[in-house]
């Protein structure tokens, strides 16, 4: 098995080449932009400004990757960087694309659970790799970190055959997110706060 390992600032391009190949095929991102190219421009600006800022990820080798917000972290997101991707966003997709982006944003925002939890922002294999287990090993080791905070987990699941791994690792449907019409289903789903081993 590749070597699971904590993501540095350093991996910031590689975590964000990984996960931008795995979401490639990601219906609620397909939808929200309106073209794949701007999926690589979120991930590369949220990668670099947020996630290995603010917060922390997880890599296994160059296959698959993690970018988690601990509990009690506030995201700091540069305006600079909101008005690039927003370009980005606009360049490829439209106004529609930038109303898309921005009404999502709002309504995961609004949807958090209220209690202090660790946010799962994404989690992606390479398509070469999956089905050997990275994913399930990387989230187990953002949810080691939870479990040593006694704090909650909290995740978007966009992709329905995903649903059975995530509830084997103690998460549970607490239900459809309101993306507005058209939309994919996104499902938030929650794992309470637990001590001990993770599953």
């Amino acid at each position: 098995m590749t070597e699971i390992r904590a993501a540095a600032l350093d991996d910031a391009a590689r975590v964000a080449d990984i996960l931008t190949e795995a979401f490639s095929d990601d219906p609620v991102m397909n939808w929200m932009f309106g073209h794949r190219r701007p999926i690589g421009d979120m991930f590369r600006i949220m990668t670099n400004s947020i996630y290995l800022r603010d917060g922390f990820g997880h890599v296994a080798g160059d296959a698959a990757a993690t970018l988690w917000l601990p509990a009690r972290v506030r995201p700091r997101f540069p305006a600079l960087r909101q008005i690039e991707l927003a370009l980005r966003v606009l360049a490829s997709g439209g106004a529609g694309a930038v109303r898309r982006m921005t009404t999502t944003g709002s309504v995961l925002a609004a949807n958090h659970p209220r209690d202090a939890h660790y946010y799962l922002f994404a989690v992606g294999v390479r398509p070469h790799a999956q089905g050997k287990g990275f994913g399930g090993a990387l989230v187990r080791a953002g949810l080691a970190r939870a479990d040593a905070d006694g704090a909650a987990a909290y995740l978007e699941n966009s992709k329905p055959h995903n649903t059975p791994l995530y509830e084997r690792l103690g998460f549970q449907p607490t239900g459809l997110l309101p993306l507005p019409d058209g939309a994919p289903p996104l499902l938030a789903m929650l794992r309470p706060a637990q001590n001990g081993s993770v599953a």
